[in-house]
């Protein structure tokens, strides 16, 4: 179905027809993707909420519709688990052995005053 920005499609409400440029991006940008997947003439149903928001409700699962090479149906994103072996795993998911904690530093012995406290330095403001 070919999508015309001027002209909105029949059955909107008037919400979705002052919505119409929002939702004709849209269902252009829907199109030219599953153009880009299965080819020209492929069918596909869709439904408009009453908001404006495009939503693909269904492509057929028959290739006979297309005229696009078929489509790879791997999965996307990255697989974790390649070239991860069990001995691998478990060295990854083992508990790393923490070092003892550090020794508390030795106290500076700092000479006495007279009266029990420890002096202290002053800053040099010459």
């Amino acid at each position: 179905m070919d999508y015309a920005l001027s002209t909105p499609l029949p059955g909107l409400s008037l919400l979705q027809r002052l919505l119409w440029p929002l939702i004709f991006v849209q269902l252009v940008a829907l199109r030219d993707c599953l153009r880009a997947q299965y080819g020209r003439n492929m069918p596909y149903w869709l439904s408009i909420s009453k908001f404006g928001r495009v939503r693909l409700i269904r492509v057929p699962t028959d290739s006979a519709f297309s005229r696009a090479a078929p489509a790879s149906y791997e999965t996307f994103g990255h697989d974790y688990s390649a070239g991860l072996t069990r001995a691998r795993l478990a060295d990854v998911c083992a508990e790393e052995e923490t070092p003892p904690a550090p020794r508390p530093a030795l106290a500076i012995l700092m000479p006495q005053t007279q009266s029990g406290q420890a002096a202290t330095a002053h800053p040099d403001t010459s």
